[in-house]
């Protein structure tokens, strides 16, 4: 099992391979891509709601949400990633006042991984592990961006 790697040795990894682009800050196009993102993360709650869920594609939903907010507020710096990793490590290095864990951004981001690349289904079980805290991120987030 390869050794977990910090938010700043992926940083830096991604730097030097220039995975991090320049981006441009629109703010009109910023919003609508916000205000899309969170139509979807409110879908996604209600199908929280039904009678035998999905819990695979609510976490998919909502894991995507996080994401794309998470790709919102790099522009916000001017900065763009495709990497998933590299989009978490910059947000725990260069939005620090939102504190987040970068322990659990890399437990969400595994589930998503050997859910998309290895097969693996996403319980229940495995959902109400990440729901409190992935909304949380989702609503502070959210709140930075604003």
């Amino acid at each position: 099992m390869p050794k977990e790697r910090t938010p700043e040795e992926v940083y830096n990894d991604l730097c030097s391979q220039g995975m991090y682009e320049e981006a441009g800050f629109d703010k009109d196009e910023l919003t609508k891509i916000k205000t899309l993102t969170l139509q979807d993360y409110d879908f996604g709650k209600t199908l929280r709601k039904i009678e035998n869920p999905n819990w695979r594609v609510i976490f998919n939903i909502t894991y995507d949400v996080l994401r794309e907010l998470c790709d919102v507020l790099v522009r916000f710096k001017k900065q763009k990633t495709s990497n998933h990793q590299g989009l978490f490590a910059f947000i725990i290095l260069e939005f620090k006042e939102l504190d987040s864990d970068w322990v659990f951004f890399e437990m969400i981001r595994g589930i998503r991984n050997n859910n998309k690349y290895r097969g693996t289904d996403i319980t229940k079980e495995v959902w109400k592990k990440v729901e409190l805290q992935i909304d949380l991120y989702i609503t502070a987030i959210k709140k930075e961006i604003d």
